[in-house]
């Protein structure tokens, strides 16, 4: 899994991030969801290196991050990876983004708006907004967002008394089936899921969407960035049940389009030829690709 790629370690500010570097070209740093790593990218990485010098990172306390400080709001997440590219030589770069990841990318854009150059968002809404919406129907598929934000140690202490049941079940609860996921892509996440910082990481990251997070969107209302921004999101999924995905995100990106991808909240892992077809024409749109 993605072949002829370095892995580095780089210390950030209250955080050590763990990523892999490979390809040649532009800048093109891609970003995970809940509750996977940066291996979710194993099925287009390679080819995205054909034309991007392509950094896939793992967020903030989860897979071989480590987190140095209790702060896991996307503020903190944001600057993490700013200053990972930083690091690496790149003071602008596109972003893609999934989940979690892709709500990261959002502040980074809100934070660091001369960092970003183009943003693709899968599979969310703003923040704001799955709050705003969320009702009975919504609240029992993403229940994990009120577990893992409970206070104290509770979700923790639950999760770590069986974390491979936890993750197949938050997987299936996603997806609907587990066998969709590469077993070499399943062993990255069973080994984070296993180790209790990592658990530790997701309560603090659900912890801060259900608190800080929400004041600094709030803050940040009618801001607006004019950057590409493509969403994607899976039609097997609920992204798009009570809202459409790309008006939602219009108001924060004008230039927002976007469609659905015929899978469920996973669909880089379940539709990757897909993915990358809408990946390489939104980058060459862009002026970020270059020729393979």
């Amino acid at each position: 899994m993605l072949s002829g790629f370095e892995e580095i370690d780089i210390p950030v500010t209250g955080a050590t991030i763990h990523a892999r570097v490979g390809g040649a070209g532009e800048p093109l740093l891609l970003l995970h969801g809940y509750p996977q790593t940066h291996v979710m990218w194993h099925g287009i990485a390679d080819e995205l290196a054909k034309t991007h010098r392509v950094i896939v990172s793992d967020l903030r306390g989860y897979g071989d991050s480590i987190a140095h400080e209790t702060d896991f709001s996307f503020r903190a997440m944001a600057r993490d990876q700013v200053e990972l590219m930083q690091a690496l030589g790149h003071s602008r770069f596109d972003v893609v983004a999934h989940d979690r990841g892709a709500r990261t990318t959002h502040r980074m854009t809100l934070d660091h708006p001369h960092a970003v150059r183009s943003v693709v968002l899968i599979d969310i809404l703003p923040t704001l907004d799955v709050w705003r919406t969320m009702d009975d129907w919504l609240a029992k598929r993403y229940y994990h967002w009120m577990f893992l934000a409970q206070p104290g140690e509770m979700p923790h202490r639950l999760i770590c008394g069986d974390p491979i049941l936890f993750l197949h079940s938050a997987l299936i609860g996603l997806s609907g089936a587990v066998d969709l996921f590469h077993p070499d892509a399943m062993a990255a996440y069973e080994r984070a899921a296993s180790n209790p910082s990592v658990v530790a990481a997701w309560c603090g990251d659900y912890s801060a969407a259900a608190s800080i997070d929400l004041d600094h969107d709030r803050m940040d209302l009618g801001r607006t960035n004019p950057i590409p921004c493509l969403v994607l999101w899976g039609g097997k999924g609920v992204v798009d049940h009570h809202l459409d995905p790309v008006a939602a995100w219009q108001a924060w990106f004008p230039n927002a389009t976007g469609h659905a991808i015929d899978a469920g909240h996973f669909l880089v892992e379940e539709r990757p030829a897909e993915v990358l077809e809408a990946l390489r024409h939104h980058l060459s749109q862009t002026g970020s690709a270059t020729a393979s």
